[in-house]
């Protein structure tokens, strides 16, 4: 369970303090899914990572592309059907 730690969430943001112009991180950060602020070692059940998150987005990406392919070919046919009229 160490890989589920909240500072390895994509829903975790983490906390920064400002040091003379140098930026550290801080123990805390806000975890969007819950609306809370976690400590960066916590463990949730609403984990995710970035690979799953990737995973989502590209099923996403595939849905779009069927949906633009399924377009093309309508115009495609309606193209065709009033070459033919003509």
């Amino acid at each position: 369970m160490l890989s589920q730690r909240c500072k390895n969430c994509t829903h975790y943001t983490a906390f920064y303090k400002q040091w003379s112009g140098n930026f550290s991180r801080l123990d805390n950060g806000y975890c969007s899914r819950q609306n809370i602020i976690k400590k960066q070692n916590e463990v949730c059940d609403s984990f995710m990572s970035n690979e799953h998150k990737e995973q989502i987005r590209e099923k996403k990406r595939l849905e779009l592309l069927e949906r633009a392919l399924t377009a093309i070919v309508e115009i495609s046919q309606i193209l065709k059907e009033k070459e033919n009229q003509d």
